[in-house]
């Protein structure tokens, strides 16, 4: 028998929570059957008609169920506390394509904060971050993830001057491909968190400087922006998170959870 999902408390403001699945985890055929039944007709239609293998067409159901139970946690009924039916929640894309909660409903028996999302996974990883009221871009890397070419030739390519001149200073070949990574992780997280796409902020226009061995700055730009970079699934994958705070602002708190939806929750880290 399927668990409930249970209402969690909202992000503070400088809160991030980021929920994530790992697909090998998730071969349930009964399962997998109850997940798509949460779709809307045309995020099944869109699965169905991926020109992919059917690993991929798994992954991107498990990515829109990721989306619509944790959006739901956060979202109760207001007459018994309950949270709302996934299959309730509607979505639209801003301008430039970025998914976003459609909060044009009438359910006046709904609480529905403003909360913002974002997903990304690789093959082997799913993960969505929610904020309240905050934009918010995350990515996830495999942090085995091989370079094709050369590590400063794809340096000097996209990233910025000074992101290089960094680059160039790790001696190490296995750590400056672990920093390339770490950057790209993190410029594609700011990224999605402005949510105007690649072709308006392409990856050599800004720099993310490390100013110690775990915080990341981000370098004359217009506006306050937190990041935060973590390492889940056992420390296999990095994960970035960047949200958009004010002036003065304290560092980001992140809530990470591991799950499977109506199966199991972990709290890995507060």
């Amino acid at each position: 028998m399927l668990s409930s999902l249970i209402p969690l408390q909202l992000p503070s403001r400088m809160q991030t929570h980021l929920w994530y699945i790992l697909p090998n985890e998730v071969n349930n055929k009964s399962l997998l059957k109850h997940y798509t039944q949460l779709l809307s007709q045309h995020e099944k239609d869109s699965i169905s008609g991926m020109q992919s293998d059917e690993l991929n067409k798994k992954n991107a159901l498990l990515a829109r169920t990721l989306v619509r139970t944790t959006l739901a946690r956060y979202h109760t009924n207001n007459n018994d506390n309950t949270v709302v039916d996934p299959r309730a929640l509607k979505f639209k894309k801003n301008l430039y394509g970025k998914p976003e909660v459609d909060w044009e409903v009438d359910d006046t028996t709904t609480n529905h904060p403003k909360l913002q999302f974002n997903i990304s996974h690789t093959d082997s990883l799913i993960a969505c971050g929610v904020t309240l009221n905050a934009p918010v871009g995350i990515d996830v890397e495999d942090k085995t993830r091989k370079m094709r070419h050369d590590v400063l030739s794809l340096a000097k390519r996209f990233y910025s001057s000074e992101e290089v001149k960094f680059l160039s200073s790790v001696e190490d070949t296995e750590s400056q491909r672990k920093e390339f990574i770490k950057l790209w992780t993190l410029k594609e997280a700011y990224v999605k968190a402005l949510g105007k796409g690649f072709s308006a902020s392409p990856f050599n226009t800004f720099s993310i400087i490390r100013s110690d061995a775990e915080t990341y700055n981000l370098c004359d730009q217009a506006g306050e922006w937190k990041f935060r970079l973590l390492e889940l699934a056992a420390s296999s994958h990095y994960a970035a998170i960047c949200i958009e705070g004010e002036d003065g602002q304290e560092a980001m708190n992140v809530i990470v959870h591991k799950t499977i939806p109506f199966v199991e929750d972990e709290l890995i880290s507060i």
